[in-house]
């Protein structure tokens, strides 16, 4: 009888599950979801788009310029205390940026996205001018 216990504790050990071919399973798994995935920035405040009947595709960029109904500008998560600021971060970040896409609420004043485009436009160091898109809202399709 001690016989057997002692066989039970000090067994060959192959009786065990293989634990390497899952974890490397998980971690592809993980490396493939973090990859593909889309990471979206919101930005401090709420933005609703205006409609519009055309169709621009742009590629994902990784600054985004918004102009709240109030007033207030943001780039991606960071609110802009002035148009002086932002027209900082875009001269500092302009070699990133090939198109500049605004996404303006439908109910901001005209002349608060005029004022953005200007600053943007004068802050460019790029012969041909800096590339602006307004973004609209996407159809529900």
């Amino acid at each position: 009888m001690a016989l057997q216990i002692k066989r039970r504790r000090g067994g060959s050990g192959d009786e065990d599950i293989p634990m390497a071919p899952m974890i490397d399973c998980v971690f592809l798994l993980l490396i493939f979801f973090m990859v593909s995935a889309i990471m979206r920035i919101p930005p401090p405040f709420d933005v609703i788009l205006p409609d519009s009947t055309t169709e621009n595709e742009f590629p994902r960029k990784k600054y985004n310029l918004f102009i709240s109904s109030d007033g207030k500008i943001a780039i991606d998560d960071q609110l802009m205390e002035d148009l002086e600021d932002m027209g900082l971060f875009i001269a500092s970040h302009e070699h990133q940026i090939s198109t500049l896409i605004i996404k303006a609420d439908q109910r901001a004043q005209h002349g608060d996205v005029i004022d953005v485009v200007e600053r943007a436009k004068a802050r460019s160091n790029k012969i041909e001018g800096l590339e602006v898109a307004f973004a609209v809202a996407e159809d529900a399709d």
